[in-house]
Parts: structure tokens; sequence; C-alpha cells
């Protein structure tokens, strides 16, 4: 091998050494990031009680983050426990849950801070939450960003932003007053209302009277063994399926 032929082989094998080297720190760099990103970095753990002298009525108003609202027998207050999540340890003081009083209405809020800025462009804060009722209280429930699961209260009014909601076991009333995105799933309730639905899937199974849907603008929509009537009044797309529903049936085509 003459000593030309020897450099460009040392060279071929620095050149693959190195981009082997670049190789495994970028790997390292985004497995941290997403490590980082998928779980809670900074964390702080909420819990709270709220009285229930003179409230009839309950009403949360939520943020980014995970929220699970269960109604229980015997309680004689609302209790709350959280678990905020934030890029920046600075931020975790922010987070709270307030209460506020109108007549015999109780309004619970939780406080978030602005995620902080990052180069990276991976910067949250989110309070996941859970709030457990009495079973016999009706709840109104306004929430921007996250999932829902809501069961075993009296009745629950609810307008959403962004993610899914899945109700269960509501012997009154479950109106959702609008909803931008995501998924609904509604399992044994009195009745059920949606006003207005931007996107995702609707099912309803189980419900002793009637299920209406005002507007929905694309996913599908089931029905399933409904004590009353089936209406929805406006579809955009997806299709529509209904089975052993008690009532008249009227759906857009």
């Amino acid at each position: 091998m003459t000593e030309k032929q020897v450099a460009d082989a040392k060279t071929t094998t620095y050149s693959s050494l190195f981009r082997g080297a670049l190789s495994l720190i970028a790997g390292a760099v985004l497995a941290t990031t997403a490590s980082a990103d998928d779980n809670c970095r900074q964390r702080l753990d909420i819990s709270d009680q709220f009285a229930l002298d003179g409230v009839t009525e309950i009403s949360l108003e939520a943020g980014a983050g995970k929220l699970i609202v269960i109604g229980q027998p015997g309680l004689e207050s609302v209790e709350v426990a959280g678990r905020a999540c934030s890029t920046d340890e600075d931020n975790l003081a922010q987070f709270a849950v307030t209460s506020d009083r109108n007549g015999a209405k109780l309004i619970l809020r939780t406080e978030i801070p602005e995620p902080s800025k990052s180069f990276l462009g991976n910067s949250y804060a989110r309070l996941d939450l859970e709030v457990r009722i009495p079973n016999s209280y009706p709840i109104q429930i306004a929430d921007t960003s996250g999932s829902m699961a809501v069961s075993s209260v009296a009745s629950v009014e609810i307008k959403d932003g962004s993610g899914s909601i899945q109700v269960q076991d509501v012997p009154g009333a479950v109106n959702i007053v609008d909803d931008g995105s995501g998924s609904i799933t509604i399992v044994r309730a009195g009745s059920v209302r949606i006003g207005e639905d931007g996107s995702g899937s609707i099912t309803a199974s189980q419900i002793m009277s009637d299920v209406y849907v005002g507007r929905d603008g694309s996913g599908s929509i089931t029905a399933k063994d409904v004590g009353g009537d089936f209406t929805v009044a406006s579809d955009s797309s997806g299709s529509i399926r209904h089975k052993n529903v008690a009532g008249i049936v009227q759906v857009d085509d």
C-alpha cells in the first residue's frame, strides 16, 4: 500500500469515527430532551379542601392539564388533589387552586403560570387535577385543554377547548355547550345535549332520555340504547349510527 493510500485510509477511519461520535451525542441530547418532555421535570403536589356551607352548585374553571371529577357519597366538602408540572422550578410557586363564592355557587379556579421560554421549544406548565365532590351536587366545568373524565355527579355542564371528554354514571343532564376538538364518550346518563362540536367522534349509550347534537363539524356520531329521541340537527361530515332508540330519530344527512 502506498503512503497516499495509507493516509486516505486513516482519513476515512477518522471521519467515520467522528460521524459516529456526533451521532451518539445527538442521540443522547434527543433522548434527554424527550425524556424531560415526557416526564414531569419540575413537580409540585397540591391538595386542599373547600367548605360547602350554603353551597348548592359548584363551578370549576381549569387550565392546561388532565382533569378528573368524581362524585362521591358522604363527602361534606370539595377535595382537590393535583400535580403541577413545569420545565421551570421557579414557576412552581405560582400554581394554585383558588375559590370564590357567588351566592350559593362555589367557584374553583386553577392558577397556572405561563411556560418559560426555551430555545429548545419544549417548555410547558400544566396542572393535572382530581376533584371529588358530593355526588348529589351539579357541576359546571370550563376547561381549556387536556383530557377530562367526569363520573357520578348529579348533572354536568361542560365548555371545553380541546382534549377528550368521558362522562359516565350521571343520573341528570349532561350538557356539553361547546367542544373544540377531541372525542366525546357518554355512558349511563339521564339525558345528553351537545350544542356544538368541532371535531372528534361522539358516542352516547345507555341514556335514559333524549340525545341531542346541535352542530357537529367532523367525526362519527353513535347513539345506542336511548330511552328518548335521538336528534342531530346539523352534521358536516362523518357517519351517524343509532341502535335501540325508543323515541323519534331525526338526523341531518
